[in-house]
């Protein structure tokens, strides 16, 4: 295996090396700078690259790559793993979806400008990383009272799309997800995996997280899916972990509520992943101040499955996320063998 080097920062084969991307100096005085790890394995193969936390409230996939690097075996490992287990350090720091210092939402910002905004300045030395490696898992999920469970994949042309339904599946999670998105597309524009696959290299979303307990570990899940990714590529070996049942969704409404208030779930965090029929009540939202239920939550898909869940009684405001369905019922099954 090479000595490697990305992002400035240097690893000889069969070494774990801390390094980091200079980024500004903040208003304070103080310097930021984007943290990188670089695995090198012992023997030659692909560059994996692992990010998360470009939301700073969604702290799950922080702990999907801390775990993950803990466990690799140099020996064992083709390649080399890229990972950024908080890609925006601010954002995590006030833990807060968008950077408080401009608000603007990293993962809406990328490929970044690095003589921009700050955000944009962030973004611009992450995507750096991107013209170094052969693939990216990226991570999103849930914050505070909700959990998030699916993989997403975007559709591309020809071998590149092939690959990236592949890596998909090879993730090992039950649902993956690769229809239009939750409103105009131009709204979801600026993901560092669009910037990716732009580059014509495969990228995947791991929507995983969770702010509550769950009666699954969602993590070592995801952990076991970073592990499908890097034998799928020839980068460790074994044999893929795969569920029996795995499905392919093209329907994923974002049910909202039109009121906000106290919001009190009829399906609990046993339902991640589970599914109910059409119609039935998921979700109350009571006012505060009158203590009326002014808002019922209904389950909108023939077979509605709970692709991301507010689990717990919280407050909620108009139009905030509340749940992302599926509809198993016009979904493509896979069975694994």
């Amino acid at each position: 295996m090479p000595t490697v080097t990305i992002a400035g920062i240097t690893a000889q084969p069969k070494q774990r090396v801390y390094g980091t991307i200079p980024v500004t100096t903040m208003a304070n005085g103080l310097d930021l700078a984007i943290p990188v790890h670089i695995l090198n394995g012992a023997k030659e193969g692909p560059v994996l690259f692992m990010n998360a936390l470009s939301h700073g409230d969604a702290t799950t996939g922080f702990d999907c790559i801390r775990q993950t690097l803990d466990q690799v075996d140099l020996e064992k490992l083709s390649g080399t793993i890229v990972a950024v287990p908080c890609a925006n350090p601010v954002g995590f720091e006030w833990d807060s979806r968008n950077t408080p210092v401009d608000c603007y939402n990293m993962n809406r910002s990328y490929p970044g400008n690095p003589k921009g905004w700050f955000t944009e300045q962030c973004a611009a030395a992450v995507a750096s990383i991107c013209k170094d490696v052969d693939c990216l898992i990226d991570w999103h999920g849930g914050g505070y009272g909700t959990a998030i469970n699916y993989v997403l994949i975007n559709r591309a042309e020809g071998e590149l799309g092939k690959t990236i339904r592949e890596l998909g599946f090879a993730y090992g999670l039950t649902y993956v997800y690769d229809g239009p998105p939750a409103g105009p597309a131009a709204a979801y524009a600026g993901t560092l995996t669009d910037y990716m696959i732009s580059l014509g290299k495969p990228a995947i979303v791991a929507e995983v997280g969770t702010g509550m307990n769950l009666p699954v570990d969602i993590v070592a899940t995801s952990v076991r899916g970073n592990f499908n990714v890097m034998k799928k590529l020839g980068m460790y070996p074994g044999e893929l972990e795969l569920p029996r049942d795995q499905y392919l969704c093209v329907e994923r409404p974002l049910t909202r509520p039109k009121k906000g208030g106290m919001f009190y779930p009829m399906c609990g965090p046993e339902m991640l992943n589970k599914s109910v029929p059409k119609g039935t009540v998921i979700a109350k939202i009571v006012n505060p101040l009158t203590m009326e239920v002014v808002e019922e939550m209904l389950a909108p898909c023939d077979e509605t499955v709970f692709l991301m869940i507010r689990g717990t009684m919280t407050k909620v405001h108009p139009g905030d996320y509340a749940y992302i369905m599926a509809n198993k019922a016009n979904a493509e099954h896979i069975v694994n063998e």
